[in-house]
């Protein structure tokens, strides 16, 4: 548990927007690139799924709620704000993160529901990982109940293509080609609908 003050990490929580939409197991490097329209230039990104737990599912909706009750850093979780962040994680499915932060994650991974696969995610972190993303060289996604198929450059952009799941966790981490503050990401799924993605940096 991190011992940082819980007030300034909600506030910053509670004032993230979503990142503007545009229109088997083990490690495994993912760089399919998929037909590219005329006029657009593709350019595939060899990311690293390192973590890929496809029996995952979340946990229910009761049984989150009693592990956080049971941490006293959260305080009342059906008490604003914190019931408001936590319904917030709750409701999105695809997180990104360009910081690791000082808590090692303790905040994304119990609000999103991950923290149930937490003993299977620390390899993702092993090595230098923390200070590449700390120092704007890699970005990372939460992929929960959906499978990464492709990761674009496009028009200054990542355009990553993923396939719903009936279960399923993945952690993907991949080379930056830019060092904006909020990364530019668009995520669709295989049957080409635009999804919600969550910044989890604070």
């Amino acid at each position: 548990m991190g011992t940082h003050s819980a007030a300034p990490a909600l506030a910053n929580y509670l004032a993230q927007t979503e990142i503007p939409l545009a229109a088997d197991s083990g490690i495994a490097a993912v760089d399919a690139a998929t037909p590219a329209e005329p006029g657009q230039a593709l350019d595939a990104i060899a990311s690293t799924v390192c973590a890929h737990l496809p029996e995952w599912e979340r946990p229910s909706a009761i049984a989150q709620t009693k592990q956080l009750e049971a941490m006293p850093y959260y305080g009342e979780v059906d008490t604003d704000p914190m019931a408001e962040l936590a319904k917030t994680w709750w409701n999105h499915e695809i997180f990104v993160f360009t910081t690791y932060g000082l808590s090692a994650r303790t905040d994304p991974l119990y609000l999103s529901g991950v923290w149930t696969a937490m003993d299977d995610l620390w390899d993702c972190y092993s090595g230098d990982q923390p200070e590449q993303i700390n120092q704007g060289e890699l970005a990372e996604m939460w992929l929960l109940h959906h499978r990464l198929v492709s990761l674009e450059w496009q028009d200054d952009q990542y355009l990553a293509t993923v396939e719903p799941m009936g279960a399923g966790l993945q952690l993907v981490q991949f080379p930056r080609r830019e060092s904006g503050q909020t990364l530019p990401l668009s995520i669709v799924s295989t049957t080409g609908q635009a999804l919600a993605v969550m910044s989890g940096d604070w």
